[in-house]
């Protein structure tokens, strides 16, 4: 006998958008509790009684485990399907979470940031696996960019309500609070599997070797679009991540004198600089297949610009217009980076979808890893053991936009690769998923690289 109550839960388990949002749950969840740093910094070092390169380590480590575990990641939402990884992924991170509310020395709490990055790594392809697979292929840029905006929503609860929250609670009950909220909301995972309506894979058709596992990363790195993605999400995304979630809070507070309400409402602002641009990049990016890679470009032109605009204003203090146009251009980095796993899609074969969308993945927190740490270094270096100064921190800042022109000009590289195959794909008169045209560049690539001409 059906009871309106079992009724209701086969018409929710049946809903595609049901089952989208409660995995984007998930990923509010997991924006949180990685953001959770960005405003807990100078907390964290007076608790811990840490340097300056060891707070930028806790991302190293967070982000490290989280490019890592990219690629295991989306080998295991392949082969058990999004809605298990999803549910073993929000108790890791209510676990880690709650670690950290605990922990009370610097080896603890380091290895609960390395925990939550291992939870964190798999929930955004996991989500994107089930836009894929319970939805239209023409929904999917649209689900992409409405994913993103729900991990800006847990960005934003990331800034001032976590800055009010510590203040209020302090930082055990703080933690504490958003581990407990994550380990319940575990209890919405657990359901029976139904199968998604636009399923293109079969479960036994996943790889379920480990050798032919990692033949299947090797053939999705070998394609030249797979690497396209991931220097597009390093070059766009990186920057940004590396101010929202560590550097940025100290850098306004200890460099530019900022009080913790206005660092904190500065953070906003990139967060809702980023929900914004959302809703012009994602489209765009969904509906003109031919303007994805320029606009890459020219997203990671900006990352660049707004750096050297902090770094070169005259006296290194910029004024707080400045401080926020550079803020929003950085901002723009994430809905930019949504063009790799764009690419990712188009160009992998649906076995390997969420094994490539995980390499893309990698690529920009690998290249906020490193600039974490190096940030921190550089600020140890200069200032000796004493705080830093505003001119340490311009040194620290700038070595990020070192980093992102490194990254910028592997993209623009591999562009050059790509576009180069689908001319000459184009000339033998084969199918290709986004048709170019050719430009004097492209010519001038050939020359350099010696390449034969279409024909």
């Amino acid at each position: 006998m059906t009871t309106p109550l079992s009724r209701f839960g086969d018409r929710a388990r049946r809903s595609a958008w049901a089952v989208w949002l409660t995995g984007g749950g998930v990923y509010f969840l997991a924006l949180l509790h990685r953001a959770s740093l960005g405003v807990a910094g100078p907390d964290a070092v007076d608790r811990l009684g840490i340097t300056a390169t060891q707070l930028g380590s806790f991302v190293m480590v967070q982000l490290g485990l989280y490019a890592v575990m990219q690629v295991p990641a989306g080998l295991a939402i392949d082969r058990f399907g999004p809605r298990r990884v999803l549910f073993v992924a929000t108790l890791v991170l209510g676990t880690a979470q709650l670690g950290f509310a605990l922990a009370t020395t610097y080896p603890l709490a380091l290895a609960a940031r390395g925990l939550l990055g291992i939870g964190d790594a798999a929930v955004f392809i996991a989500v994107l696996r089930l836009a894929a697979m319970w939805f239209p292929h023409h929904r999917y840029a649209v689900l992409t960019m409405l994913t993103g905006l729900i991990g800006m929503a847990g960005n934003l609860a990331a800034t001032v309500p976590l800055v009010a929250a510590l203040g209020w609670l302090g930082w055990t009950r703080t933690f504490a609070i958003t581990a407990g909220a994550s380990l319940v909301y575990a209890l919405l995972l657990l359901r029976p599997a139904v199968a998604a309506p636009y399923r293109t894979v079969a479960a036994t058709d996943v790889p379920t070797v480990p050798r032919r596992a990692v033949a299947e990363v090797r053939e999705a790195w070998a394609r030249r679009e797979t690497r396209l993605g991931f220097w597009t999400h390093q070059a766009t995304m990186a920057p940004g991540v590396v101010v929202s979630l560590v550097w940025g809070y100290p850098y306004l507070t200890a460099g530019l004198g900022y009080s913790d309400a206005a660092a904190a409402s500065q953070l906003s602002i990139f967060v809702l600089g980023t929900l914004a641009m959302s809703f012009v990049v994602g489209p765009l990016a969904g509906r003109r297949p031919t303007w994805r890679s320029p606009m890459a470009v020219v997203v990671a032109v900006l990352g660049i610009c707004a750096i050297a605009l902090l770094v070169l204003w005259p006296g290194g203090q910029p004024p707080h217009g400045v401080v926020t146009i550079a803020f929003v251009m950085l901002a723009v980095g994430g809905p930019g980076s949504q063009i790799g796993f764009h690419i990712a899609r188009d160009y992998n074969a649906p076995v390997r979808i969420s094994t490539a969308t995980g390499l893309v993945n990698a690529g920009g927190f690998a290249g906020a890893m490193i600039a974490a740490i190096v940030v921190g270094r550089v600020l140890d270096l200069r200032s000796g053991g004493a705080d830093p100064s505003l001119l340490d921190y311009r040194w620290a800042v700038a070595s990020i936009g070192f980093i992102a022109v490194v990254s910028t000009l592997a993209l623009l590289l591999t562009l050059l690769g790509v576009r180069a195959d689908i001319l000459e794909r184009m000339a033998r008169g084969e199918r290709v998923v986004v048709p170019q045209t050719e430009h004097w560049w492209d010519r001038a690539y050939r020359r350099v690289t010696r390449r034969p001409r279409p024909s």
